[in-house]
């Protein structure tokens, strides 16, 4: 992954879809979550290109976004800011 993500979140009316992107597009064709909340685009090698949240709340919000079983982004947003966390592998609760 690239070393400084960008994150997009421009919320309107409370909430907004957000992306985490590691390189700049276009990325071809998106995949669907295992978790249902978002999608997110990979390299034929695997690695992580973005993701994309369906809708996040701009004051309080915690979700994850399951890609597959070796990869999970956990997402926090307090008050319009968010902090994520890339969770590979092993290091994923069952």
């Amino acid at each position: 992954m690239k070393a400084k993500p960008t994150v997009f979140f421009r919320p309107i009316e409370g909430s907004a879809p957000l992306s985490i992107h590691w390189y700049p597009g276009p990325f071809g064709d998106a995949k669907e979550a295992a978790s249902g909340n978002g999608v997110f685009w990979c390299s034929p090698n695997g690695e992580i290109l973005a993701v994309q949240f369906d809708d996040v709340h701009e004051d309080r919000d915690d979700q994850s976004l399951v890609c597959n079983k070796n990869l999970r982004i956990e997402l926090t947003v307090r008050k319009g800011k968010a902090k994520f966390k890339v969770v590979h592998g092993k290091d994923q609760a069952a």
